[in-house]
């Protein structure tokens, strides 16, 4: 068994099992604050009907006894006052305990996302495509990593823009300055140049070795688009004035005029600017299997099932070693480990033990 299919396996058998197990918690701190919340409803249902047959009890009395009728108030206010007194110091109780259960909720929910964003973050399935996409937003750019993986689980990442140097100053004088492209040839053959340096990123995407972007100026309104391809040099650029676009790189006259190597080194610095984002600091925000978004219900058994079910997996599985006494590497992995961690999830236990063992 090479590297990468052991540490899939450990992967497997620690993050996504936590958070499995995390899901299970949570599903029982759920279960008892429904069961407290229906035996504090059913508990006031009690109390009036308590109350509602004292009252005809009372009101049948006083057909008898009329001069009584006088007491009768008395006596359901008393009533009314004891059990209203006894309800809010019973429900104080009961919602002291549902807040708390809550609160463990929360926290098993969040603990289960950390575990399934960290699995994820360490790259443990097969890629098959993957693209960054970013958009500015009001105050900052929203930068989103979106990955197809094996199993049918795909996966968007949040990146983190504040680590980029580039995008805490995303002008085009950032990557290179002085740059400018020709915009213009006019009848005499001089040339009209746009300087680079104050444009900015307006949005990018980075897929398939081919980064996609926009740079406006804030002042003019013009725009220019690149196409590059990383593995190039091979780059599209279209500037658009007033709504009218000039692809650039069509025109021989213009790129005549042009430091293509420039412009490739710069886009290139982009490229890895926004690359370099993907080694850092990545949260989850969606997580979807067979198309269905899995995250928002925290229902991560899915994932954990439909990987340990592949026939891939369990024949990793058996051809581990039955325990690690002997084993050289002390981070291997074992069977008997991995008995010890489905355990420690308290659902399907057997379930799980037989689909990986037989």
């Amino acid at each position: 068994m090479d590297e990468n299919d052991l540490n899939e396996l450990k992967y497997i058998f620690s993050y996504l099992v936590d958070s499995f197990s995390y899901e299970v918690e949570r599903d029982k701190k759920s279960g008892e604050i429904e069961n407290m919340t229906r035996m504090l409803e059913n508990d006031k249902k009690a109390i009036d009907k308590m109350k509602k047959g004292m009252r005809e009890n009372m009101d049948e009395f006083v057909v008898i006894y009329n001069d009584f009728k006088v007491n009768e108030e008395k006596i359901m206010d008393y009533i009314s006052s004891v059990t209203d007194q006894y309800y809010t110091k019973h429900s104080q109780d009961i919602l002291s305990t549902i807040s708390q259960l809550q609160h463990e909720t929360e926290n098993y929910i969040e603990n289960g996302v950390k575990a399934m964003n960290q699995f994820f973050s360490l790259n443990p399935l097969t890629i098959l495509n993957s693209s960054i996409e970013i958009s500015a937003g009001k105050d900052a750019f929203d930068i989103r990593q979106s990955i197809q993986s094996s199993y049918g689980i795909s996966y968007i990442f949040s990146l983190e823009p504040a680590l980029s140097q580039f995008m805490k100053n995303p002008y085009f004088s950032s990557l290179y300055t002085g740059i400018k492209i020709p915009v213009l040839i006019a009848g005499d053959g001089s040339v009209n140049y746009e300087n680079l340096d104050s444009y900015k990123l307006s949005g990018a995407k980075l897929s398939e070795n081919i980064l996609d972007c926009s740079f406006y100026n804030e002042t003019s309104g013009n725009f220019i688009d690149f196409k590059y391809k990383i593995s190039g040099p091979d780059i599209e650029i279209v500037f658009a004035n007033n709504g009218e676009k000039v692809k650039i790189t069509d025109n021989p006259d213009f790129m005549s005029h042009m430091d293509v190597k420039i412009m490739d080194d710069a886009l290139g610095k982009l490229a890895n600017e926004i690359t370099g984002l993907t080694g850092k600091d990545r949260h989850l925000v969606s997580l979807k299997i067979d198309g269905e978004e899995i995250l928002t219900t925290m229902s991560f058994e899915k994932v954990f099932f439909r990987i340990i079910k592949s026939d891939y997996i369990k024949s990793l599985v058996r051809e581990l070693p039955e325990n690690c006494e002997n084993c050289e590497n002390p981070d291997s992995i074992s069977k008997e480990l991995i008995r010890h961690r489905i355990h420690i999830i308290g659902k399907d236990e057997d379930y799980i033990l037989s689909t990986l063992f037989g």
